[in-house]
């Protein structure tokens, strides 16, 4: 298999690069090679990107369930398990059993979303990322891996669709 290496290609607008994405696809270029690096935060479909399904609302419902089922138990399986009868009070009293198995459940809601961020958001990243100091200054860049033998022609495919600036960037700890 050849060689590859990373080229960035730099915008001063959003206007070209679906364009320079399809052309990149069209060229070969896989999806999961391919970054868009901006200062600004475009929805995927602007920049022509594949929309990306999160599982945030999965683990955050998963963790509300998990903190209903704590709240039941410990409100209905408690007073059943050992009972205790009290002078003609309900064994299981209903009102306060809804408010603490609602707050059971937005307890495990919390703890799961906060803890689903950190996970799907990758925190924390180590190591030397890719990065041009001009994406912060509004440029968008994109970022793509190319075979080596074919850079020239990626260089000047990027050049008519409008890139400003061409670069191999150096792998830096941000």
């Amino acid at each position: 298999m050849s060689e590859s290496t990373v080229l960035m290609a730099l915008f001063d607008e959003a206007t070209p690069v679906p364009d320079t994405l399809d052309m990149l696809r069209e060229k070969g270029v896989d999806d999961a090679d391919m970054t868009v690096l901006s200062g600004l935060p475009y929805p995927a479909r602007v920049l022509g990107r594949p929309m990306v399904w999160e599982r945030l609302p999965l683990i955050s419902i998963s963790g509300a369930f998990v903190g209903f089922l704590v709240g039941v138990f410990l409100n209905a399986g408690t007073p059943l398990l050992y009972p205790i009868h009290v002078g003609g009070q309900a064994l299981i009293p209903i009102p306060p059993s809804l408010v603490l198995t609602y707050e059971f459940t937005m307890m495990g809601l919390l703890v799961s979303t906060f803890l689903g961020v950190l996970w799907e958001s990758t925190f924390p990243t180590y190591g030397p990322k890719r990065y041009d100091p001009s994406v912060t200054d509004g440029r968008i860049g994109v970022l793509f891996l190319c075979p080596q033998e074919q850079v020239e022609e990626f260089r000047s495919a990027l050049q008519a669709q409008g890139a400003q600036k061409i670069t191999e960037p150096e792998e830096k700890v941000l």
